[in-house]
């Protein structure tokens, strides 16, 4: 199934570079590839140091047709109780 696979590129993707598995949380398909976004935890030790909550990321996560990561970036932060953005942040 073409969607598992690319949940799974991304999953992987941000697991294996940057040590944060994440929950794909969006998977959008289309003619010039795929778009998916993904929430992952940011600086967890940093913010439990602090006794806060952990902070969220939404990125937004770009495939080309061959399943390749041609792209992506942080949408926005969150703290993880929060449904909304952090104040600052677009």
């Amino acid at each position: 199934m073409k969607v598992r696979q690319v949940i799974d590129t991304v999953y992987n993707f941000f697991t294996e570079e940057f040590q944060k598995p994440g929950q794909v949380i969006a998977v959008l398909g289309g003619p010039e590839g795929w778009r998916v976004k993904i929430e992952v935890a940011e600086e967890v030790e940093y913010m439990r140091r602090r006794g806060r909550d952990d902070l969220m990321a939404v990125y937004e996560v770009l495939l080309n047709p061959a399943l390749e990561i041609v792209g992506f970036e942080r949408k926005f932060l969150r703290e993880r109780n929060s449904v909304q953005p952090a104040e600052n942040e677009d």
